[in-house]
């Protein structure tokens, strides 16, 4: 029941970032959705005796944190970008580094929450995943910085 509730409040909190919402409206409708989209999971794919652990549920949390804390920084980019400062924005190209599907997509949605970054696409043949970028001027940075978050949060959510 805990994991249960767990992914529905997860689910939810992901819809309410989508909508930059907290009205009282979107907030029961995520959690209608979140409910019903983690018990219509659960009962498909549901083992007897598989919570999800705490280093998960910790990693989720970082995960929620970070995701709020790339919002407030993309912000304050494009707030300066478009008031004059000095950017140069591009397409940067970062390894997949064999990450799964579900963990692809976990990156793209986070990733699209920042306003200052875009996931463009993911290359399965030169296996990497590009991301349009306010600022493309260093790009290892970027690559860094992805790199270490999934190192230390999504990695630990989705397997």
């Amino acid at each position: 029941m805990t994991g249960l509730l767990l992914r529905a409040v997860g689910l939810a909190t992901i819809y309410l970032l989508v909508l930059s919402s907290l009205d009282p409206g979107d907030l029961l409708v995520a959690g209608l959705l979140g409910l019903a989209i983690a018990s219509t999971v659960r009962s498909r794919s549901h083992r007897p005796g598989t919570a999800p652990s705490a280093r998960a549920i910790r990693a989720f949390g970082r995960m929620v944190v970070e995701t709020a804390r790339g919002m407030i920084i993309g912000s304050w980019r494009v707030v300066r970008f478009c008031l004059g400062a000095e950017y140069a924005p591009g397409f940067v190209e970062i390894p997949r580094e064999g990450r799964s599907r579900r963990s692809v997509a976990l990156w793209g949605v986070l990733t699209a929450e920042t306003p200052d970054e875009v996931p463009v696409d993911v290359d399965e043949t030169r296996d990497v995943l590009i991301v349009h970028t306010i600022d493309a001027s260093d790009p290892d940075a970027v690559r860094a910085r992805h790199h270490s978050a999934h190192d230390r949060t999504i990695r630990h959510v989705v397997s």
